[in-house]
């Protein structure tokens, strides 16, 4: 199966359909719905970003950004038919040749979402172009600090009971974001998306009903195949199974996060010098975190925090060891992204400790400690364009100080947000760089959002 080529064209079509079907609705429905309901929204978010000095191999010493996400939503309802359109022009302004630029930085002028949705009952069935969240969001999610958004073309269908249960189930082809070289990202140069080539992905989600004293569980199992013609070691092609455990933080009591996640199957790598599609995929991934919320002013919450992606163990064997993380976001664990995204799920260890409080009712703020380790000595800070195959350089990336600050100057219009990330390099860090090793990195960023 392979996607539009042209999401425009493929919107017209879904517009095309679901008009089709309005037309072909009884009398007396048309009576009782009328012409139906139509929504308009949009936001613009404007965020400068300063990255000194670059921990990444191959870039200038120092980075900048200013990132410009400006988006509008259409969403016409009649009876049970849906039809939504969402076009977002994401761009990247201040950088040169050697700053860091792609797919996550830039996709200008692109209709991110186009569907056509019909409910009945509690179920809801989508066909088209469509972005999504999966519980945490670790493997599935739509992007919100990365000025770009992953998105998917396919069909889904939804579905929620009583007491919080809920199942999804779907079968997509993962787009893929044009243009895909730095040169095109760097100019913000305009090109519709496209599937992605010999690519899907489907899978199932379940959410438990709730369970006494707030707890939750959900489960889920995805299933990714990526055959890149040409390009063996690219390849991918396993399950992800995982569960999913936590309970919300409530005043004066406990509150946790548990969620493991195994993957099996097959997927591309380099060894001895040879591209192959075949390696044995086995790799898992775990979050722990406890944590407590007092009952006092500015409601601080205090948590203990620990991840675990598996990296390869050794570059040599036919094994490919490093967790994949698919389409998911890592903000709320690691840092920010951006121009910074110091670590990615895969190859990593690293425990914390974090607090959230709220200094008064439309504030939020937070301050985060992280270790930050390789899981596997020789495999990639992922990344980072370092590797140290021998494993001599040890496996500490540094410790990582955070904070954000966010100001809901006016509810649902306007919100101002403030962060910075500072990491003592580790030793594995300054040894694999060498004479290149540059210091300390530290980011700071400043964002307002407007909402219309």
């Amino acid at each position: 199966m392979t996607a539009p080529r042209s999401p425009l064209a493929f919107l017209g079509g879904l517009l095309a359909l679901a008009c089709a079907l309005l037309a072909s609705t009884p009398g007396s429905a048309q009576e009782s719905t009328g012409a139906g309901s139509f929504e308009f929204h949009g936001t613009q978010r404007t965020r400068y970003e300063t990255l000194d000095p670059q921990f990444r191999s191959g870039f200038s010493n120092s980075d900048r950004a200013l990132a410009l996400q400006t988006r509008v939503t259409f969403d016409w309802r009649r009876g049970s038919v849906q039809v939504f359109g969402e076009i977002m022009d994401s761009r990247t302004e201040l950088g040169d040749e050697g700053s860091f630029a792609g797919t996550s930085t830039a996709n200008a002028l692109e209709p991110v979402q186009s569907y056509v949705a019909w409910r009945r009952g509690a179920g809801t069935l989508r066909i088209g172009r469509v972005t999504q969240d999966f519980g945490k969001r670790r493997l599935f999610a739509r992007n919100r600090y990365r000025n770009t958004v992953s998105t998917f073309t396919g069909v889904d269908w939804s579905w929620s009971g009583e007491n919080g249960r809920a199942a999804r189930a779907f079968y997509w082809i993962p787009m893929l974001a044009l243009p895909a070289d730095f040169a095109g990202a760097l100019d913000n140069e305009q090109e519709l998306d496209r599937g992605t080539r010999h690519s899907s992905i489907k899978g199932f989600f379940y959410e438990f009903p709730a369970f006494a004293d707030g707890h939750r569980l959900e489960s889920y199992v995805f299933d990714y195949a990526l055959d890149p013609r040409g390009a063996p070691a690219a390849a991918a092609d396993h399950v992800s199974v995982g569960a999913r455990a936590y309970r919300a933080p409530q005043p004066a009591e406990w509150n946790y996060e548990a969620e493991a996640i195994v993957q099996r199957g097959e997927s591309g790598g380099v060894v001895g010098g040879t591209a192959r599609s075949d390696l044995d995929h086995r790799a898992s991934f775990l979050h722990l975190e406890i944590g407590y919320r007092f009952d006092a002013p500015w409601s601080p919450n205090l948590l203990l925090q620990y991840d675990r992606a598996t990296g390869d163990d050794d570059p040599a064997d036919a094994r490919a060891e490093r967790f994949n993380t698919l389409f998911g976001a890592r903000r709320f664990d690691f840092g920010p992204t951006g121009i910074y995204g110091i670590v990615a799920r895969g190859n990593v260890e690293s425990p914390g400790v974090r607090l959230t409080f709220r200094p008064a009712p439309r504030w939020q703020s937070m301050l985060s400690y992280r270790s930050m380790k390789l899981a596997a000595a020789r495999d990639a800070w992922v990344g980072s364009g370092w590797r140290d195959a021998t494993g001599a350089a040890g496996r500490s990336i540094g410790r990582q100080l955070e904070g954000s600050f966010t100001w809901q100057a006016i509810p649902d219009r306007l919100e101002v947000e403030t962060g910075f990330a500072h990491v003592w390099a580790g030793r594995f860090a300054k040894q694999v760089a060498g004479s290149d090793f540059r210091g300390h990195p530290e980011y700071f960023y400043a964002a307002v959002t407007t909402s219309f």
